[in-house]
């Protein structure tokens, strides 16, 4: 190549004044160092064929037969210029040119059909850079054109059909009309037979068919279609052999595929062979491979899937160690740091909820206001920056309960709702997750206005999830659980029946191997066993304790939802023992509460409720057999319980309650004086109460006050004074007033 080069280059020297010599001595020169750009990539080979073809279109008059040559081979070097340096001016000469080129291919010109071509390829790609739609749809038209000068028995029919479906599958990103994708299948099905087994195009066709197929799954979700994706992807990738250049991404196409279908049928053997395809991928792009980073990020993508299948954390690990690698390929000022700078938060966010180690959410915080920081207002991310910066300080909230947190959410999430147009499904996550921050304080401060409104939200988000949208059964769910919370607050039972109604048609959507289809089984549970409780109607406690029980069969050990499956069943098998008394369901609730707080150890958020609902059971089980021992236990148990709720946690009255309650029975059984003083000790906690008012509270002042008066404590006119300044608050903050019987 080099030798041709320096002979062309004597041969332009020696050439005659000439001008018809010069200029095919000058275009032969420029198509050989073309040539030579090609094979070994130097710009300025590049650079100098096209001022070399710019001076042989100089000597080529109007008329000539040349001319069109020349302007379509420089028309293709400013392409491929354009391709290696962005510059947008050498696109639009391009453009130029491939127009003039075909103003002297008129119609019946045997190059008619190539210039129609080369203009809409040129305009496609220049749409891609610019996204003005006018030059896609004319680049359609003359695709079009091009086609029927090519008929069957063409030798370009192929490519002609490829090219056609490529411009119709961009307009159907771009605006999402079915039919452009059908059509764009249509032609790429029909080019498909013109590659046989020894065309050197065959994989690329199968390979572009397979994604046709692939992007109308994921709009319609019809399973032949990505069957069929994944048959012809496994076919392509067949004909590539170990170090061919095309390897990597068929192994990458086949991958995703396989990850797109396990989201459809949660088939592991599918998300299994996904990762290894990947890693596989990964193997062929050493440190210093430009699609590394693209690499590393699809096998964080199939980690994370397999994890939210099995809950195995070392798959979150190695996820967030990939992050890692990825990010460090991405300096300060790369396009795509922001992306995996959000990545690794997500990652971050989710081993949080499974480990509750605080740095990983302390992290998490910061690179999400690190990614927010390089996407300013206008940038097109920045809503979804917003609210997962909200959502991870939503998650903190959570763990340490600091309320400034949450408050912080809410208004990032507002803000976050504020740039997605009104209806636009960019609105849902904004509208479900300011819709769950609502609750979450309505939760803490006890105002119901906050509750209504995350109601007002959530069914805002449903209305964006018609049938058969993806998010549906989560939608159905969140809202679901503001009503029951509702209910939990006002009692109107409309509420709960809606809840009750809602949970069914969310698990109705899941599928037997879907990943939140435990957590509809107990969500569904809890609200029939809250109905249960409301109308005693005993087949409500029964269907819900097949519920918990079919809920826990999901959860094997080390599955980090197992306690509070066991806490559930536990409970519902406590309140069928107090409807019917047979003493095994109490022994069984037992049981089942000491397995849960065995995996609630210290520090774990939810370890006071264990202690709690074990310790009721001791207190049953000493009212059926007497023995002091239980009686022990249950009141340990909830001194223990009561240490992890201190002065201001919503749930501290509640374990009041029941030690108050435990401690006048042991008074009653021994007479210590002490254990009755104890007992109004704790009462008197009730004056100081410093967070939100609940219907607890205003019931343990009652019961304060009674025993006050019963056992001719001093502390009555206390008792009486407390429930009456809790009853304002109530009221003040939106309760109504309790039932005459509470």
């Amino acid at each position: 190549m080099a030798d041709n080069v320096e002979l062309l280059r004597v041969a332009l020297r020696e050439c005659s004044a000439d001008p018809s010599d010069r200029s095919y001595s000058l275009h032969d020169l420029a198509n050989s160092l073309k040539n030579r750009f090609e094979q070994r990539g130097v710009l300025s080979d590049l650079d100098e064929a096209i001022e070399l073809y710019r001076a042989a279109l100089a000597l080529c008059p109007l008329g000539h037969f040349n001319r069109s040559i020349y302007l379509n081979n420089l028309a293709i070097s400013l392409q491929g210029r354009f391709k290696q340096q962005g510059i947008l001016s050498d696109l639009d000469e391009a453009i130029d040119l491939h127009q003039n080129a075909l103003a002297l291919h008129p119609p019946g010109h045997s190059n008619r059909s190539s210039s129609l071509n080369n203009l809409a390829l040129s305009l496609q790609s220049r749409f891609n850079q610019q996204g003005i739609l006018s030059d896609l749809d004319r680049a359609i038209d003359l695709y079009r054109a091009a086609l029927e000068l090519r008929p069957p028995g063409h030798s370009n029919r192929s490519s002609s059909l490829t090219n056609l479906a490529a411009g119709l599958q961009d307009r159907f990103k771009q605006q999402g009309i079915p039919s452009d994708l059908d059509e764009a299948i249509e032609h790429l099905q029909a080019a498909l037979p013109l590659c046989p087994a020894d065309h050197p195009d065959q994989s690329e066709s199968l390979n572009n068919l397979a994604l046709g197929l692939q992007s109308r799954f994921k709009e319609q979700g019809i399973l032949s279609d990505i069957d069929e994706a994944i048959n012809l992807q496994r076919a392509a990738l067949a004909l590539y052999p170990p170090g061919h250049s095309d390897q990597f991404s068929s192994l990458q196409n086949l991958a995703t595929s396989l990850q797109d279908r396990f989201k459809y049928q949660c088939v592991l053997s599918d998300l299994d062979e996904a990762i290894h395809l990947h890693r596989a991928a990964l193997a062929l792009c050493p440190s210093v491979h430009t699609s590394r980073s693209f690499s590393l990020n699809n096998l964080v993508i199939a980690l994370q899937d397999r994890f939210e299948q099995q809950d195995t954390l070392s798959d979150l690990d190695e996820a967030i160690g990939t992050h890692r690698t990825a990010l460090a390929l991405y300096l300060p000022g790369h396009s795509d740091r922001s992306t995996s700078l959000n990545n690794l938060a997500i990652g971050l966010k989710s081993r949080f909820r499974h480990r509750c180690v605080l740095s990983d959410i302390d992290e998490a915080i910061e690179l999400h206001q690190a990614v927010l920081a390089l996407r300013p207002a206008g940038h097109s991310g920045r809503s979804q920056s917003l609210n997962n910066l909200a959502n991870s300080l939503q998650a903190r909230f959570l763990q340490q309960g600091v309320l400034s947190d949450l408050n912080e959410a809410i208004e990032l999430h507002q803000t976050a709702l504020a740039l997605c147009p009104a209806g636009n499904s960019d609105q849902f996550w904004p509208l479900n997750d300011l819709a769950s921050s609502l609750y979450y304080r309505s939760l803490q401060s006890g105002v119901l206005s906050d509750l209504d409104e995350a109601i007002e939200f959530h069914q805002a988000a449903l209305a964006l999830c018609p049938s058969g949208h993806t998010n549906r059964s989560l939608s159905l769910n969140n809202l679901a659980l503001c009503l029951r919370h509702r209910f939990l607050q006002r009692r109107v039972p409309s509420d709960l029946n809606e809840a009750i109604d809602l949970h069914r048609a969310a698990f109705a959507l899941q599928h037997p191997a879907h990943s939140e289809r435990s957590t509809s089984l107990g969500n569904l549970g809890i609200c029939l066993q809250d109905r249960f409780e409301q109308c005693g109607d005993l087949s409500d406690l029964n269907e819900a304790i097949d519920h918990y029980q079919a809920a826990l069969a999901l959860h094997p050990p080390g599955h980090s939802d197992l306690s509070q499956s066991l806490n559930n069943l536990a409970n519902s098998l406590w309140h069928r023992f107090r409807c019917r008394c047979v003493l095994s369901d109490l022994d069984e609730a037992i049981e089942l509460h000491q397995a849960a707080l065995a995996l609630r150890p210290a520090g774990h958020r939810d370890r006071s409720q264990s202690l709690n609902n074990l310790a009721i059971g001791f207190q049953d089980k000493f009212q059926q057999w007497g023995m002091l021992s239980d009686l022990n236990e249950a009141i340990d148990l909830l001194l223990a319980a009561l240490a992890l709720r201190p002065a201001g946690h919503p749930g501290r009255s509640g374990i009041l309650k029941n030690l108050t309650m435990n401690l006048q029975l042991r008074f009653i059984m021994q007479g210590q004086p002490s254990d009755l003083e104890d007992a109004f000790g704790f009462y008197a906690q009730l004056s100081q109460v410093s967070h939100a008012v609940s219907h607890i509270d205003l019931e343990v002042t009652k019961i304060w006050a009674g025993m006050a008066e019963k056992w001719m404590h001093g502390s009555a006119l206390a008792a009486y004074q407390t429930a009456l300044r809790l009853l304002d608050v109530w009221q003040h903050v939106g309760g109504r007033l309790p039932h005459p019987s509470q």
